[in-house]
């Protein structure tokens, strides 16, 4: 056997250990219990889709936080900052426009007419139809998006785990079972606490992702102190010999742009964010959640980009650590999960997982929750059939909770077959 063979043989058997494994069993477990104690406490509609409209506005932010970042923004970020470059932190620096527009345009709006459903307003200036349309775009978008998600996380924890592709179907199964069971149960306060709880295990791994490159250093040295060869040619402007250039993959005018239309559309617009927003008191509660989920995005982005620049760095100085099918350059996206799969320490590597696990259930909650307030509001209540009564509504809301997660569930099984 080849040096490059025996290398292989025994990275095959590397994955998580037995306090790993315990690690994930305790979060899943402690989710599905928030779940059971919060569907105690619901006695209407209203708790169930906005938490009675009182909530704590910082957890409300680091709720839409969670919502907004999936396990493929988590993986992303550190690949792009591995394997192109800088620029997309330039990004942040529309986050103060974001904050005005929404927060004084947007927010005085929805917090005056107090609405369930984003798209309720739609009818009262612009009629029924277009109610209908914004709402059917919505649910196309959030099913389609949320199948998608549910396998690629799936594909990204298999190898985390390292466990053979095979699982990908179970290991997605076990995501919705858990997502399903807390969310269908405990409505919007239990992926409140569960998306805050996520929040701090996402921040966590990354920040100890860091930390055991830094060990393995001896101090910062990963850091590199110009241009990385790695990295792309990306100018501040979309400009290239000295004409505006349609072919540049990325400029820094072009990430701040895309990014703030982006963040305002979301924030403003998608019911995803308008549903938290509706769960907290007032217009200037509502604002505090907004600062909080900006400040904690800008924060987790930095630290993101920090892992991905440390990981490029570690990879740099241990190139006998990759496969020769790993390029840093054109594969940088597979250093994250390799990184977790066969360099972390035991433990941390459980914890790091769970993240990833937390950053999938917190993308499929949200999803969840706020389909199923839509379809109540914009479709089965609007045509009056839905159940009469507090109780049945409430009961109701439960089961199509349940069957959206099913239904996302199936079609992430028909997605990997097809792939």
């Amino acid at each position: 056997m080849s040096g490059e063979d025996a290398k292989q043989a025994a990275e095959q058997v590397i994955g998580l250990q037995w306090p790993d494994w315990v690690l994930i069993v305790l979060y899943a477990a402690s989710t599905i219990a928030l779940g059971l104690y919060f569907s105690r406490r619901q006695k209407s509609m209203q708790d169930y889709f906005t938490g009675g409209g009182n909530m704590n506005p910082m957890l409300i932010g680091v709720s839409l936080f969670a919502t907004l970042l999936s396990t493929i923004s988590y993986l992303s970020v550190p690949g792009e900052a591995a394997g192109k470059g800088p620029v997309n932190q330039i990004s942040l620096l529309g986050l103060p426009v974001v904050f005005f527009v929404v927060a004084y345009l947007m927010l005085p709006i929805y917090m005056k007419f107090r609405v369930t459903s984003a798209y309720e307003l739609l009818e009262e200036k612009l009629g029924l139809g277009l109610r209908l349309l914004g709402a059917t775009m919505f649910l196309a978008l959030r099913l389609v998006w949320m199948t998608l998600l549910v396998y690629l996380a799936a594909e990204a924890m298999t190898v985390m785990m390292g466990l053979d592709p095979k699982w990908i179907p179970a290991v997605a199964a076990v995501t919705g079972v858990v997502a399903v069971i807390y969310t269908s149960l405990g409505g919007l306060q239990a992926v409140v606490i569960t998306d805050f709880l996520q929040t701090v295990l996402l921040f966590g791994g990354a920040v100890l992702v860091v930390a055991t490159v830094t060990y393995d250093f001896g101090g910062f040295g990963w850091i590199p102190t110009g241009w990385h060869a790695n990295w792309d040619s990306q100018p501040l402007l979309p400009i290239e010999d000295g004409a505006v250039s349609f072919k540049l993959r990325v400029s820094g005018l072009g990430a701040l742009l895309s990014s703030t239309i982006w963040y305002i559309a979301t924030l403003g617009g998608d019911q995803t964010s308008v549903q938290r927003f509706m769960a907290t008191r007032d217009a200037d509660a509502a604002r505090k959640a907004l600062t909080t989920q900006l400040v904690v995005g800008c924060v987790v982005s930095l630290t993101l980009f920090c892992v991905g620049v440390a990981l490029l760095g570690y990879f740099a100085a241990h190139a006998d650590k990759l496969p020769a099918t790993i390029d840093v350059k054109d594969n940088a996206d597979k250093l994250f999960p390799r990184y977790i799969a066969f360099h972390l320490p035991v433990g941390v590597s459980g914890l790091v997982v769970a993240a990833m696990f937390a950053a999938a259930m917190s993308s499929i909650d949200s999803g969840v929750n706020s389909v199923t307030a839509v379809v109540l509001r914009d479709f089965l209540g609007r045509a009056g059939l839905a159940p009469k009564t507090e109780k049945g509504n409430l009961l109701f809301a439960k089961v199509l909770a349940f069957t959206t997660v099913s239904y996302t569930h199936l079609r992430a099984h028909e997605t990997d077959s097809y792939i």
